[in-house]
């Protein structure tokens, strides 16, 4: 899991060391300061009708978003993208009427080489796990 710490050093320094103290936590690392690729997810339950649909849809399609679900009465949007991508396409689409959001709020990564994570387990544990 990725948690993104908006604060003080201070701040972020007492939640890396609260974190630490979690036991699955396996590590924790600071990546303030690195250059980083940061996204959201959001899935949106928008109200829709034969009527309302294909307009739904357009504007999906103009966000780079997908329908993840089809109901009678609703779609589901899968939307990845910054803060500002995922809080657009959800302004545009409450004038449908939104039924429900979930979204993960930031997730990070650094650029290039260098990796925040370790591996875990290998391939042949995970399997084991399925």
């Amino acid at each position: 899991m990725t948690i993104v710490v908006d604060g003080a050093n201070t701040m972020v320094e007492q939640v890396r060391k609260q974190l630490d103290k979690v036991i699955d936590v396996v590590k924790v690392s600071d990546i303030t300061g690195q250059d980083i690729i940061c996204r959201e997810l959001a899935l949106i339950k928008v109200k829709s009708t034969p009527a309302n649909r294909s307009e739904i849809m357009q504007i999906v399609d103009i966000f780079r978003a997908k329908i993840v679900d089809v109901a009678s009465d609703s779609l589901t949007v899968e939307v990845t993208g910054d803060e500002e991508k995922v809080n657009s396409l959800y302004n545009l689409l409450r004038a449908f009427g939104i039924k429900e959001i979930t979204r993960t709020g930031r997730i990070a990564m650094t650029r290039g080489g260098l990796a925040t994570a370790t591996e875990l387990q290998s391939s042949k544990e995970l399997k084991t796990k399925e």
